[in-house]
């Protein structure tokens, strides 16, 4: 049997480098953890995913995303899905990786199977207005000269 020391090096909470490229996730719950950063433990809070086994400690730039975008009842957030991508951000004057969470837009889809909801278009796409019913003949009126 062969023994890797990487083997004991793995965590429960993603860190940037488990991803290469954006991942989208479900959200399933979330709890609230004491998580060791710097040397200090600090509460922080967990989001599990359906569709991943690691879960995600939300910095404050995360939360904020997630805050504003679902509200402050974080049981409002399970069934949600956020996209994850790695990135680089400045950390005590070094550049480290980061992951960060972007909010994917409503499916156009779902405006198109008609639940009332405006289509919004990608960059650069151009939607056509919806065409107007044809204008009544006013001009006909029947009356007799």
């Amino acid at each position: 049997m062969v023994l890797l020391a990487s083997a004991f090096d793995q965590s429960k909470y993603l860190k940037a480098t488990d991803l290469t490229q954006e991942k989208a996730l479900r959200i399933k719950f979330v709890t609230a953890e004491l998580v060791r950063s710097g040397g200090v433990q600090e509460q922080k809070l967990i989001v599990w995913f359906t569709n991943h086994e690691k879960g995600l400690v939300l910095n404050k730039t995360n939360l904020r995303t997630l805050l504003g975008t679902f509200g402050d009842n974080t049981e409002m957030w399970k069934g949600k899905i956020i996209v994850l991508y790695p990135t680089q951000t400045d950390f005590s004057g070094k550049t480290v990786g980061a992951l960060r969470i972007r909010i994917p837009p409503p499916k156009q889809a779902a405006a198109a199977a008609g639940n009332g909801q405006p289509v919004k278009p990608k960059d650069g796409e151009i939607i056509p207005p919806e065409p107007k019913p044809p204008l009544k003949d006013d001009l006909d009126d029947e009356i007799g000269f």
